[in-house]
């Protein structure tokens, strides 16, 4: 057998496999989608958005304090995590570039990411829900916002990067001064690739659980108070799946579907604003 011949089918084998892999994974992700939006329809109401849970073991209510909760919560998240984030990207792209500093904190924030959710929430919950002695929205918050900040910081890193040097020295030229340079052209010229990190960030805790199982926890009524425990639609779905009543479950279902479409379209708006912005050339 020649060595080209060999090649070949080395290529078509490794060919084989990944397409084999790809489609396993593909159907098993239209299988868990599929599955979600098949169980959740059916259960999809609008007292699910207008009405307080009902009490345990009777039909009906709604999720609306979940809803509102959650909304809440991301909201402050995103409040706190955002700003962290653009600033702390801004920081190793514009002043520490090239810097050792730079490396190690690139280095963590990838870290960071992976690092499991749960993780994030036990500490959260020894640094600001042990020492109040109950449960609050503002610690759930600041778990989100924790998870968020190292996406946000490495997508803007990369974006800052990505603006060429030429466009400050032309500004600096003009008599421009460093920050002033930093807010009116590169964040100008980066604006759609930060705006895409922040978009992708929300979409990765809209979705988290665990950190909010130790921090904000859950609350079977309406509040609006970020200082007593709140309520989230994730705990609620985990809540609702464990629970015995045919109802709990069918209302987990609903949520679990508004949170896979809420994600969906963050990311659909994301790739939407790079093709925009990037997407000519």
């Amino acid at each position: 057998m020649t060595v080209e011949k060999r090649r070949q089918i080395e290529s078509a084998v490794a060919l084989s496999l990944s397409t084999f892999a790809a489609f396993l994974g593909l159907f098993w992700l239209i299988f868990i989608l599929g599955d979600v939006l098949v169980h959740g329809v059916s259960a999809m109401k609008l007292s699910l958005f207008t009405e307080d849970p009902a009490p345990p073991g009777i039909a009906g209510g709604g999720l609306k304090n979940a809803f509102i909760g959650h909304v809440l919560i991301t909201l402050c998240a995103t409040m706190i995590g955002v700003p962290f984030g653009v600033l702390g990207g801004t920081f190793l792209a514009e002043y520490a570039r090239g810097r050792r500093i730079a490396r190690i904190i690139s280095i963590l924030s990838d870290i960071m990411v992976s690092v499991p959710s749960i993780v994030i929430g036990t500490f959260i919950y020894a640094v600001l829900v042990k020492p109040v002695g109950h449960f609050n929205g503002w610690a759930g918050a600041v778990a989100l916002a924790i998870i968020m900040i190292p996406v946000v910081l490495r997508t803007t890193e990369d974006m800052l990067t990505l603006v060429p040097w030429t466009l400050r020295e032309a500004a600096f030229a003009l008599g421009a001064p460093y920050y002033k340079v930093i807010i009116q052209v590169v964040y100008r010229g980066a604006s759609a690739g930060i705006l895409t990190g922040i978009l992708l960030s929300i979409a990765r805790v809209s979705g988290e659980t665990a950190p909010l199982l130790f921090t904000s926890f859950n609350n079977s009524f309406f509040s609006v108070n970020m200082n007593e425990p709140i309520a989230s639609l994730t705990v609620t779905i985990f809540q609702y799946a464990m629970g015995p009543y045919d109802d709990w479950h069918a209302q987990a279902w609903a949520a679990s579907l508004i949170i896979m479409i809420f994600i969906l379209i963050l990311t659909i708006i994301g790739r939407l604003i790079i093709k925009w912005r990037y997407g000519k050339r």
